[in-house]
């Protein structure tokens, strides 16, 4: 069953072809409300106030000095910063000094680590890889870094094709039987069952979380992409972090450390639809109002599982803007990306699907502070 705020017949836009008929205005009627609490005098938080929801985007650490000016010129005062594995504290402190000239600050900061397969599979030398994300989360505390990213699905496979969308652009699909006819395989030397990988999870969770206590450095687990059922295996090994029952066990992992939360994924929860125990709305008022939600993956998809392609924010099932809305019913601090971004023609490093989406999201948000506050 569809969320409530998905998009409906009903009470939905004009139709693609009609809507790109209308103008402007009538556009921006249509697709942002107008504003009801603001006009009764509701307080309108600054957009770059640190207790707003925050926009932000990915970047490489080793991106280009003009690449960071161009997101400062673009409104950008937040960012994810994927590291590579061979990151130290001057190449961390060096991208937090060439972001800062351009007045960003890096909110999550991102490194591989957490992906050893010896620390997902629990195998020999777990523990050396363990250290090096240690190593990393203690750099972070160190430069007042807020949070950190985790995920954990070893046997993942996120894509059974390419496609190209009505709109024109080519995205990623994932559809449950064409996995399971032409992509499934058993990827290692054994099966991986849900209680191999939650001993797996919870060895690691118990060495760093301590550590990003005492850093204050917080750690924000993603949901497995995609959600398959939580019975079920992927390429011979089980995902747990598929539904609110796997974020709630994962929570009591941590003994519900204010340290321990999301990267939510708005994109994975919707491909899950009425599977997930709760539904993306439900996610924001359980962990965002409870201040665990650190950061999010702000994407849209067609439709939910059994198959689904990704999309722009504006061309997907879900309104994006009913869930920004949600964000700041909270008062989620947490910084927003754009994700998996549909591939424009000459794009290719995604500069135009970026600014195209951190655009439709200020939008989004400026009217979001209006009408919530």
């Amino acid at each position: 069953m569809k969320s409530n705020h998905a998009k409906r017949k009903g009470g939905a836009p004009a139709g693609r072809r009609d809507f790109l008929k209308l103008p402007l205005t009538a556009v921006a009627a249509q697709v942002i409300p107008a504003p009801r609490s603001q006009a009764r005098g509701a307080a309108r938080i600054g957009e770059y106030d640190p207790n707003n929801t925050k926009i932000a985007t990915m970047v490489d650490a080793r991106a280009s000095d003009d690449q960071f000016l161009f997101l400062q010129q673009i409104g950008i005062r937040w960012v994810h910063v994927q590291f590579p594995l061979d990151a130290d504290f001057a190449l961390i402190k060096n991208t937090q000094d060439r972001l800062a000239a351009n007045g960003i600050k890096i909110h999550q900061g991102i490194i591989d680590h957490y992906r050893s397969k010896k620390i997902q599979l629990g195998q020999p030398g777990r523990d050396e890889d363990i250290e090096k994300f240690q190593s990393f989360v203690r750099a972070l505390g160190q430069l007042g870094v807020y949070c950190t990213k985790i995920d954990f699905h070893p046997g993942n496979t996120y894509t059974t094709k390419e496609i190209v969308t009505e709109r024109g652009y080519k995205v990623r699909e994932y559809d449950v039987n064409d996995f399971h006819k032409e992509v499934e395989k058993q990827m290692y030397d054994r099966v991986y069952t849900a209680d191999d990988i939650w001993a797996n999870y919870t060895y690691f969770i118990k060495a760093v979380l301590p550590v990003a206590e005492k850093a204050d450095v917080r750690l924000a687990l993603h949901p497995d992409d995609p959600p398959t059922a939580a019975s079920a295996m992927m390429n011979g090994v089980a995902k747990i972090f598929v539904d609110y029952n796997g974020y709630k066990r994962a929570d009591e992992v941590a003994g519900h450390s204010p340290y321990w939360g999301l990267t939510f994924c708005v994109g994975t929860w919707s491909e899950g639809g009425d599977k997930m125990g709760k539904d993306v709305f439900g996610i924001i008022d359980d962990f965002g109002a409870r201040g665990k939600i650190f950061a999010v993956h702000f994407r849209n998809v067609s439709s939910p599982l059994p198959r689904f392609h990704e999309t722009f924010q504006d061309d997907g099932y879900q309104d994006m803007y009913q869930i920004m809305k949600a964000f700041r019913k909270v008062k989620c601090t947490a910084s927003l990306i754009p994700d998996h971004y549909p591939q424009l023609v000459n794009d290719p490093g995604h500069r135009l699907a970026d600014t195209y989406s951190i655009t439709w999201m200020r939008a989004l948000l400026r009217r979001a502070n209006e009408e919530v506050g």
